[in-house]
């Protein structure tokens, strides 16, 4: 099979490696044509159709790997809804099958999120995030989406259990995570998100799959991190959603934060059993995730 994956951020990477080893045929496509040295890179601007449409013409599944600027809900909506529609717009006269990550963010939060749950955001960031998936179901195009939790592992560089968590783990320093250390939060391997995308790209029997999530609380995540690197776990000093939201009032990255505090002051849960039955993917332990990260 044949795979274009436009994006070499937190996501592309990681599925491209992964399609490789399974012996698929990849490219990956950035805006700049650079990428990781490893991986086959070409030059391909995604907003282009034209360029877009000559891209696909042998290529059976795109992976969008792409997205916003800035995490805020005013640039997401200027930016993501138009380039979602060049990429189905150019996928439906191909063929082409287009696997998109996707976040829960369109989803209610009040018991675990399955593929089937109801669209209920409670951010602006969650609304343009159900505009997105909405936009999906319409087009003609096929379509899956793979619902992930926070992304965690190497790589995940933008993620509250990125670096600003583990290498202050690391280096003996407090950790300050977002709200409530002790409510469970689903998070998501980065390589297990990748190994969904690619066998989402080889059953599109749904629209809609859920990646496995490891189920933990954010002190517990800091303490496998220490358990990893072999030192003592750091003093923990959260961030009070009261003080994201003072920040935001100047900052409108962190006011986008605060808007979405709810996933780390209420339990998170993404029920993953569908995916495991039918393509007999597990979630990684978490200690083995921590171990991945530290090196």
């Amino acid at each position: 099979m044949s795979h274009l994956v436009i994006g070499a951020g937190q996501i592309g990477p990681h599925l491209a490696r992964h399609l490789l080893a399974q012996g698929e045929r990849v490219t990956v496509a950035t805006r700049s044509g650079r990428g990781p040295a490893d991986l086959p890179v070409e030059r391909l601007e995604a907003s282009d159709g034209a360029a877009l449409r000559a891209a696909l013409i042998e290529v059976e599944t795109l992976h969008l790997c792409l997205h916003a600027s800035a995490y805020r809900a005013d640039v997401w909506e200027r930016e993501l809804p138009s380039l979602e529609r060049t990429v189905l717009d150019a996928a439906a006269v191909t063929g082409t099958t287009v696997v998109f990550p996707e976040s829960v963010y369109a989803f209610g939060t009040s018991s675990p999120v399955t593929a089937a749950s109801a669209f209920a955001p409670r951010s602006p960031l969650g609304q343009v995030r159900r505009q997105l998936l909405e936009q999906r179901a319409a087009s003609p195009a096929r379509t899956v989406s793979v619902v992930a939790g926070d992304f965690i592992g190497p790589g995940a560089d933008q993620s509250h259990a990125g670096p600003r968590m583990w290498q202050a783990v690391v280096a003996g320093k407090t950790v300050r995570p977002v709200g409530d250390v002790d409510t469970v939060h689903a998070w998501t391997y980065l390589s297990d998100l990748a190994a969904t995308m690619s066998a989402a790209s080889r059953h599109i029997d749904e629209s809609i799959i859920v990646a496995p999530a490891v189920h933990a609380t954010q002190r517990e995540v800091v303490e496998a991190f220490a358990r990893a690197a072999g030192v003592p776990v750091p003093r923990i000093r959260p961030v009070p959603l009261w003080a994201l939201r003072a920040v935001g009032a100047v900052h409108p990255e962190t006011s986008a934060l605060a808007q979405t505090g709810h996933l780390f002051t209420e339990p998170l849960q993404i029920d993953f059993t569908t995916t495991r039955e039918q393509f007999g993917l597990p979630a990684t332990d978490l200690d083995v995730i921590a171990k991945a990260t530290v090196g």
